[in-house]
């Protein structure tokens, strides 16, 4: 806890190394849970899944993680199953949690209260609960395989996806509006006839889209898959969130800074840039442009 003076360490870390280089952290460790379950549950569409996570939120019903997935994600996943401990799951949305606590009463508990909310109140189904570390591992495995099993889908041969041909974006919104953005988001992947698979680090609001490309893709495909990235952007903006949750600006999205903070605030954080990095050297040209002539650097 620490209140003292402005949040240096916060804006060092999210500066993507355009205002300095950290050379040293000191992280904090905490205890492992006595008991966790981990749990799974489909519904038939994505927005309804999505529901599930802002109405266990929104309950407060205590997860430790809870994660979705879109029907593709769970293809890519059947797809790409070669072990034959894993079984290929059902392809609608899913649903992925984990509970944990130091007393397994409270950890049932919280079991019993989502599964109420996916299963009777919002029909999901399959919904299943692991308790030993091994089949919690089958259970996500689907979460787990996502990024790689999603690129294997575009690739095969020397013209498919790599993962250096592929793009991760992500976005955050208000949980309110969260299954209607990743909803929105999916369905502009299949207007466009773009392949990606759409996911979330739901509790927050957090969601992410994989879209691997091929060396053959037309130049016409590959301005498909920035106006998907576009539309979530905006979308995102429009209803107070984040051009990103995780991933960060970058060069992608800059231009979207002054739609977010306005001129004053992306004036600020230029300046902010000038005072500590007169001379662009650290990352130039990442989430804010600057002029040399309006450093110390003329």
């Amino acid at each position: 806890k620490n209140s003292a003076g402005y949040n240096l360490p916060a804006l060092l870390i999210g500066s993507e190394g355009t205002l300095g280089i950290i050379t040293d952290v000191t992280v904090k460790i905490y205890p492992i849970p006595s008991h966790v379950i981990a749990a799974s549950c489909t519904f038939d569409d994505l927005h309804t899944a999505a529901e599930a996570v802002t109405t266990i939120r929104m309950l407060g019903i205590p997860v430790s993680r809870i994660e979705l997935l879109d029907e593709i994600s769970i293809r890519a996943f059947n797809q790409s199953i070669k072990n034959e401990e894993l079984q290929p799951m059902e392809e609608k949305a899913t649903l992925f949690l984990e509970f944990s606590s130091h007393s397994e009463s409270s950890v049932i508990a919280d079991l019993s209260a989502a599964q109420a909310v996916c299963v009777d109140d919002l029909e999901g189904s399959n919904f299943v609960s692991a308790r030993d570390e091994m089949t919690r591992n089958k259970v996500w495995a689907a979460r787990h395989k996502l990024y790689y099993s999603s690129i294997a889908l575009r690739g095969g041969g020397d013209d498919g996806a790599t993962s250096q041909s592929t793009i991760v974006t992500d976005v955050c919104v208000p949980l309110s509006s969260f299954a209607d953005i990743i909803s929105a988001t999916a369905e502009d992947l299949r207007d466009l006839d773009v392949f990606g698979t759409c996911f979330g680090h739901a509790g927050d609001g957090n969601f992410h889209c994989i879209l691997p490309l091929r060396p053959d893709d037309t130049d016409e495909y590959k301005d498909k898959v920035f106006k998907v990235i576009e539309l979530m952007t905006e979308r995102a903006i429009n209803v107070f969130g984040s051009v990103t949750g995780e991933h960060g600006v970058g060069y992608g999205k800059k231009k979207f800074l002054k739609k977010m903070y306005g001129d004053a605030g992306v004036s600020l954080m230029q300046t902010i840039k000038i005072s500590i990095d007169p001379w662009n050297i650290m990352n130039p040209g990442k989430i804010v442009d600057v002029e040399l002539d309006i450093g110390v650097m003329k």
